[in-house]
């Protein structure tokens, strides 16, 4: 689930941003669920807020529904792009495994087949159309040494470029909303480069000054 900051899209600056969250709008979701206008007049924001409405938020629930919907944004980038006019910068799929995870097991052949189908549609919007494309997964523990790893298995593996494993901090902070973010995966940058961050403003030690203190 996405937690709203600043930057996220044009127009969201950090002050709206604490605006909106004094008034229970706290992520993505939440924001794509509010009548916008209502939203500015509640919170005393300028109508730069609609700026907002270009995120759009569609529920997939199973494989079949989100190879649709990536086919469909597929679709009207090529169209933008074609026409010059691309404003398709960011597809967040949130979670692959919630939809993946179900076919996979067993004899079911047709599960892996439909998770590389999968890959592709992502690949295409990546590679072909310039669109970021960002995936979240669960991890699981390797059997032999312990170590977390991705879900998914090896197949999966091989799909993302770059890859960050997200693992909850050490110590305290504001509502235990403190990560460590590490480079796994880079085809541009040595993995293990570590960053401590705060997902309740998504802000580093510098940016934040709670997380700041916090630091041993």
């Amino acid at each position: 689930m996405g937690v709203l900051r600043a930057g996220l899209c044009p127009g969201l600056t950090q002050e709206m941003v604490q605006l909106l969250k004094s008034h229970g709008i706290k992520t993505v979701v939440d924001l794509a669920s509010a009548d916008l206008e209502e939203v500015a007049q509640t919170c005393g924001l300028s109508y730069k807020a609609g700026a907002l409405q270009r995120i759009q938020v569609v529920h997939a629930f199973d494989i079949f529904r989100m190879l649709q919907v990536l086919q469909d944004i597929r679709g009207a980038v090529a169209q933008q792009v074609m026409g010059s006019s691309s404003t398709v910068k960011v597809v967040v799929v949130d979670s692959v495994t919630a939809v993946v995870s179900p076919l996979l097991g067993g004899q079911q052949r047709e599960g892996l087949a439909l998770m590389m189908q999968l890959a592709r549609e992502l690949k295409m919007l990546a590679r072909d159309l310039g669109v970021a494309v960002v995936v979240t997964n669960n991890v699981t523990r390797d059997r032999d040494s312990g170590r977390l790893k991705p879900a998914l298995g090896r197949s999966w593996s091989f799909v993302p470029n770059t890859r960050i494993l997200l693992n909850v901090g050490e110590g305290t902070g504001p509502l235990h909303s403190h990560r460590v973010a590490c480079l796994t995966k880079s085809s541009r940058q040595p993995t293990g480069i570590q960053e401590m961050v705060d997902i309740g403003s998504w802000g580093t030690p510098e940016q934040s000054p709670v997380l700041e203190g916090n630091q041993t």
